[in-house]
């Protein structure tokens, strides 16, 4: 599997009942239980599209700099996934078990590459530091701003790869 479709699989789970359920939200938001597998891989297929569409189009607007714009399409784009996935899953029943930050890294971690979780964190290191390079250069603020997203974001595969290690 790919790095989009990781992403994806930590806002799906099943519960106890064995249900799929969908988490728009994440570990923030109740779950609505999926009627079937039909429309599991269909809110899966849109929640992929939205990571390929959103994390690039971050990425290349913050390269640029045009902050505005990006809060701007990022708003929209997010609004528009929230409702399009309402309109989808507003019959849906909630499911009362929540979905915990474990088991979203769990699912995630489970769909990601070993080794692309390794390449992963050796960049988000290389950012921590190239954040701590920046502060000391008197960029403080995207120095700093460096180093806790890409520490966080380390700390998060270090987890993903505790997971993976765990299960082999």
């Amino acid at each position: 599997m790919g790095y989009f479709e990781g992403l994806a699989d930590a806002s799906f789970k099943q519960d106890s009942s064995g249900n799929n359920v969908f988490y728009a939200w994440g570990v923030l938001g109740k779950g609505r239980i999926l009627p079937d597998q039909a429309t599991t891989l269909k809110l899966r297929k849109i929640v992929i599209r939205y990571y390929q569409i959103l994390i690039p189009l971050a990425i290349a607007l913050g390269i640029l700099r045009l902050w505005l714009l990006t809060l701007t399409s990022l708003s929209l784009l997010t609004l528009g996934f929230y409702v399009y996935v309402y309109l989808i899953t507003k019959d849906c029943p909630i499911c009362t078990e929540k979905l915990t930050l474990k088991e979203s890294y769990r699912n995630s971690a489970k769909s990601h590459n070993t080794l692309m979780l390794w390449l992963f964190l050796l960049i988000s290191l290389l950012f921590v530091l190239g954040g701590i390079w920046l502060f000391f250069k008197g960029r403080l603020f995207i120095g700093l701003g460096s180093v806790v997203l890409f520490g966080l974001c380390s700390a998060v595969i270090i987890l993903m790869l505790k997971v993976k290690h765990k299960k082999s």
